[in-house]
């Protein structure tokens, strides 16, 4: 999925997880967590080709990331000691922005290496192309709200999580525009394959 997503993605789930305890510093690490695994993009592999290949490798693999959070998180706690009081919370909130990114990418065409470095296919679900803006505005939206609202009232903290929410049925219901035109594709030869049985 598109950077821009991701860290809306990490964001929106930083806030859900610590937005009413810690305010925006919620949103501002888990969306640096939500983009963290796309940085590789920026490691010279050689060539194009090695670059293809190892992107959503090492650095989308759910066991690199879990060996990973109790790094940041032990970052995280340094630059803010005061938020110690929720350091179960910290791990929660790193660990599911780095996982709901690899998911995401999963839901994409170009596959994700999400059991690296185990010898396994790239996983790859195919519903939904790498921007689409009926999964992205939700979030952008909710993670909005959570910034300009009043927290006192928690108005925003709900409309994050309406949205995130929201966001997850679209994914999860297969209704990206990939996997539409896949059914799509798949309704002639099925009936094709029909008359041909019948005859």
């Amino acid at each position: 999925m598109d950077s821009i997503t991701q860290i809306a993605l990490g964001a929106a789930v930083g806030e859900a997880i610590l937005g009413r305890r810690i305010g925006n510093r919620a949103l501002l690490w888990g969306g640096i967590c939500g983009l963290l695994p796309d940085l590789d993009l920026f490691v010279p592999f050689g060539d194009v080709v090695k670059s293809f290949t190892y992107h959503r490798s090492f650095s989308h693999s759910i066991f690199v990331l879990a060996l990973l959070t109790p790094l940041f998180v032990k970052l995280i706690l340094k630059v803010h000691p005061d938020t110690g009081l929720y350091r179960n919370r910290w791990y929660g909130l790193v660990f599911l922005a780095f996982a709901t990114h690899v998911v995401l990418d999963c839901f994409t065409v170009y596959g994700t290496q999400i059991f690296w470095p185990l010898p396994t296919p790239p996983v790859m679900w195919s519903s939904i192309f790498i921007i689409d803006p009926a999964y992205s505005l939700p979030l952008f939206f909710g993670v909005l709200a959570a910034l300009v609202m009043s927290r006192k009232v928690s108005v925003g903290h709900r409309i994050n999580t309406v949205c995130l929410v929201l966001s997850t049925i679209y994914l999860m219901g297969g209704w990206g525009p990939n996997s539409m035109s896949n059914r799509w594709r798949a309704v002639p030869f099925s009936n094709s394959a029909l008359r041909t049985t019948n005859c």
